[in-house]
């Protein structure tokens, strides 16, 4: 039996994060449900880093972020095999979140104003390279050398900033 290859590491930046998914990508092109498996799940963000980004809110944020991760690890990765399958998606999008323009989505704007350490955010978008639109992944941050996602953080923070949904 030979013995896995170690995960490989990315840069931090809009390339770095690019080829991270492009792996996934290749990885869902060719049906190893399990590789993706694997590399969404290396993209948790810990208690420590949780804590580190959001300060004491992480506390708050822990159970429901446990939840969206065990989604987007399990039925999301086999999601995204068939997605890549159907849509024949072939083409990567890394895009710069910048919470303080209007343009950002109220879910950018919360996950900002929630940061107690500054960092740069990232959306991807996974599509057919004809096509603007297609799968998006929301709040991916480089920290301490690894890439890692706050995933839709952002949902649950503008709900509570904005509690009675706007109306």
């Amino acid at each position: 039996m030979t013995e896995a290859a170690p995960p490989r590491q990315y840069a931090s930046g809009p390339d770095g994060l690019k080829s991270l998914f492009g792996d996934l990508l290749e990885s869902a092109r060719k049906d190893e449900r399990n590789d993706v498996h694997d590399q969404l799940a290396r993209l948790w963000l810990t208690d420590a880093e949780l804590a580190e980004l959001f300060g004491p809110e992480a506390a708050s944020l822990k159970r429901p972020y446990k939840s969206m991760m065990e989604t987007l690890t399990n039925r999301g990765g086999v999601e995204l095999v068939a997605q890549v399958y159907e849509r024949k998606l072939d083409d990567i999008e890394v895009v710069k979140v910048d919470g303080s323009l209007t343009s950002a989505t109220p879910e950018e704007r919360a996950v900002y104003k929630a940061l107690k350490t500054p960092v740069e955010i990232y959306a991807v978008r996974v599509k057919r390279k004809a096509d603007a639109r297609g799968l998006r992944y929301d709040f991916f941050v480089y920290l301490h050398g690894s890439w890692r996602t706050g995933n839709q953080l952002g949902k649950v923070l503008a709900a509570r900033s904005n509690p009675d949904g706007g109306h």
